[in-house]
């Protein structure tokens, strides 16, 4: 029998992976359960502040202690609030959004953003959640790792549902991401130009990637008739903070086997 906690919790994850305000019937449905069982279960998170009801409806979004609780997650990444100065210095000389990914086994988290001056962006929110391939910081992260490493990632893809199959070329790709430095990705909107990640390096391996998220790199131009240098030297600065205060960076699951650790992408 199931118990009340995992209910719970299998009901607080139905309304987070909603991408609109959820009902009660549509959550018994997709869960098996009866619709008193849910609305009880809900009636009690909502109590407590992990779910609301939306616009006052009978729909429920995620409350503010959900909230809450993701940015205490976010705060153990000492990373993160060293970051903050450089990625604003590099939104504003970019005018797009720039962000901070750190690896949480072999997925990405994204746990820090500051926006560029461009209206219009599609970045995903923070505390979004991909396996390291599926993304560019993702991939950026990635490259720093060994052979080894990587072919580990490669059989735990294997063994995850919700994870797509590396393509064939992800070795040789992230050889090339390593041997140029950073990752790129052209822009759907954009094809001569393309999004950057640059991977930030701990001692006892990635630390986590900043990325420029929108089109700023000319592919149809030399990299010294463009900004890219200016760009690099503002990703080395952070890292030689890094590398000088190497003990403070201890990444808060690393005492953890990446392939224990089983996530909901999204």
């Amino acid at each position: 029998m199931i118990s009340s906690a995992q209910r719970s919790l299998d009901i607080l994850e139905t309304v987070g992976r909603s991408e609109k305000p959820i009902g009660v019937t549509e959550v018994a449905r997709q869960l098996g359960s009866s619709v008193g069982t849910v609305f009880r279960s809900l009636d009690a998170l909502e109590s407590n502040g992990y779910v609301a009801r939306f616009q006052s409806s009978s729909r429920y979004i995620l409350g503010p202690s959900v909230s809450r609780l993701r940015q205490a997650l976010l705060s153990k990444f000492a990373l993160r609030g060293v970051s903050l100065p450089y990625m604003r210095q590099l939104a504003f000389a970019t005018g797009e959004c720039v962000s901070l990914t750190m690896p949480v086994g072999w997925y990405g988290l994204r746990v820090a953003a500051a926006p560029g001056s461009n209206a219009v962006t599609s970045s995903p929110p923070l505390g979004d959640l991909r396996a390291l391939h599926e993304t560019l910081p993702g991939r950026a992260i990635l490259s720093a790792l060994s052979p080894e490493k990587i072919e580990d990632y490669r059989a735990w893809c294997g063994t995850v549902e919700t994870v797509e199959v590396p393509p064939v070329t992800l070795a040789t790709d992230l050889k090339e991401i390593a041997r140029r430095g950073f990752a790129l990705e052209i822009a759907a909107f954009a094809q001569s130009r393309a999004a950057l990640s640059f991977p930030i390096r701990g001692s006892q391996g990635p630390l986590g990637a900043l990325s420029i998220e929108g089109p700023v790199l000319r592919l149809d131009a030399q990299p010294e008739d463009q900004e890219l240098g200016n760009w690099q030297a503002v990703v080395i600065a952070l890292q030689v903070i890094v590398d000088s205060r190497s003990g403070t960076f201890i990444h808060p699951f690393g005492h953890m086997s990446p392939g224990d650790i089983r996530l909901t992408p999204g």
